[in-house]
């Protein structure tokens, strides 16, 4: 279990890269089967899971960045160059974290999602939502089929896996997540807890890892 500091319900930094607004999800009961992080929201205590196989750096970096994101929001893909600029920058000192916020808005979005996870079921989540940004917004069946063949996944497990939507109740949860913590859209970031929202230049990351590297005592 990680604590986040106290006070990350402070203002958020904003960029003009902005996050895409969500104001039509319902709200979803579900359980949360992962190691749960705590941090404090305007509305009280919200609970944050961590699925290991959707995290990469290491478990116990003395920063974890917690991404809420959605496949088919530009300024999620805008994101992620600097985003992963910064993780070789300050590599071993920082952990990733995925999180699905699906638009109801971007209807690519969720099944993308579904299939990012059943490729994590095979060891290869990264890779696989790697590609999705690449192929932003060719998300059909096949498309998603055809990206899981690329990467040398077991076809007929994946394809059971997308039909099925093994991972539907796992990303309902990480939507209840995100409307716990009253996140305005997608990308919302929680940089040791604290949020930053929307696609932000390296700098801004630099900025923002090193405070938290700072308030952790890490050297």
């Amino acid at each position: 279990m990680v604590s986040f500091p106290k006070g990350s319900n402070a203002r958020a930094r904003a960029y003009t890269g902005g996050g895409v607004p969500r104001a039509h999800y319902s709200l979803l009961c579900v359980a949360l089967l992962c190691a749960p992080l705590f941090l404090a929201a305007a509305a009280g205590s919200a609970e944050v899971t961590i699925d290991p196989a959707l995290a990469r750096g290491p478990a116990d970096a003395p920063v974890t960045i917690v991404e809420f994101s959605d496949y088919q929001c530009p300024s999620c893909n805008r994101a992620q160059p600097a985003l992963g600029q910064a993780m070789k920058e300050f590599e071993g000192m920082v952990r990733l974290v995925h999180k699905d916020y699906p638009s109801p808005l971007h209807p690519g979005a969720r099944p993308a999602a579904e299939a990012a996870r059943c490729a994590a079921a095979q060891g290869v989540f990264w890779e696989y939502h790697d590609m999705l940004y690449l192929a932003v917004p060719d998300f059909s069946r096949d498309d998603l089929l055809r990206y899981a063949e690329r990467l040398s996944l077991d076809g007929q497990a994946f394809a059971t896996c997308l039909d099925t939507r093994q991972f539907r109740s796992q990303i309902d949860a990480d939507v209840r997540e995100a409307r716990a913590l009253k996140l305005p859209g997608t990308p919302s970031f929680l940089v040791n807890g604290k949020p930053l929202i929307g696609a932000q230049p390296i700098d801004a990351w630099r900025q923002a890892i090193r405070e938290a590297l700072k308030d952790s005592g890490a050297r």
